[in-house]
């Protein structure tokens, strides 16, 4: 048991000091820079939040969670999020699969955040596509970025880390069709106390108008919940975006149903990275 009462195993940060800040007092500042205020936001089920360094994208995540923070238990909400199911891809090449966490509890510079390994039980009951190992999330940053978001706006939740990886030769299809029916069976009944995560950029490394274009159907199709048609432009190569599956499992789980998804205003950031590649990044929240 370490020092704050958590026992087990902890999933070690490896993105601080690189992708965010290192303490827990640079956090704060930076989080309240981006706007973000205690049990004040909206509502939504579930948003789409950038994977990038903090001083890029983190502003477009801070509107991202914002759009959710009204769902605290100091506003005595209805809805108020226990469990924040965290949704991303990984980024290492060849590998297949889903994969849950078998860490107990991840590290973050404001404190450690519980993973519910129960749900992760029951997700990974609904499928042989699911395996409980730790080794994808531990080289990871994909969820990692999202966390001091989680622990600062949702002090009280946990977490459930879900990565998914399709390597050479895998069925995308297949992969997003077996998390989606796992969402719907394990959430569909706790949506009240849930909130989804989709740890994902909007477009990536491609020529300036390929990105755009790109970025724009993304963003097109995600706020429509187009799942069906999202997914066949992923696998034809039209949209590149990192953690894109995900986001089409989310939108197949149909957990959305009547929920309306929305560009947050202003939030369509790009930035040119390696070999003058663009890359945008957008918030996108359903509620």
């Amino acid at each position: 048991m370490d020092a704050r009462g958590f026992s087990g195993r902890g999933r070690p940060p490896i993105g601080a000091g690189l992708f965010y800040p290192d303490s827990k007092f640079a956090i704060e500042d930076q989080l309240k820079s981006f706007g973000l205020k205690n049990s004040t936001g909206g509502n939504a089920l579930a948003i789409i939040s950038p994977q990038g360094a903090w001083d890029i994208s983190g502003a477009v995540a801070g509107a991202a969670f914002a759009a959710a923070a009204g769902r605290t238990r100091g506003n005595f909400s209805k809805t108020a999020v226990q469990t924040v199911v965290l949704l991303g891809g990984i980024h290492e090449y060849g590998i297949t699969g889903i994969f849950l966490s078998e860490s107990d509890y991840f590290e973050t510079p404001l404190g450690e955040i519980p993973v519910d390994s129960e749900f992760g039980s029951e997700l990974a009951s609904c499928s042989t596509l699911f395996m409980i190992n730790d080794i994808p999330h531990l080289s990871e940053h994909t969820i990692e970025v999202q966390l001091p978001f989680i622990k600062y706006c949702f002090p009280g939740a946990s977490i459930v880390p879900v990565l998914m990886g399709a390597g050479p030769g895998a069925s995308l299809s297949i992969l997003v069709s077996g998390l989606a029916q796992a969402l719907k069976i394990v959430f569909e009944s706790r949506l009240d106390s849930t909130l989804f995560v989709v740890s994902a950029n909007v477009s990536n490394y491609d020529d300036e108008n390929t990105a755009l274009s790109g970025a724009e159907a993304c963003v097109r199709m995600l706020t429509e919940k187009r799942g069906k048609d999202f997914l066949r432009a992923v696998e034809r190569g039209e949209i590149n975006s990192c953690g894109s599956p995900s986001a089409a499992a989310l939108l197949e789980s149909g957990l959305l149903e009547g929920r309306k998804g929305s560009l947050i205003p202003c939030s369509l950031v790009k930035i040119r990275g390696e070999d003058n590649k663009t890359v945008y990044y957008g918030g996108i929240f359903f509620e």
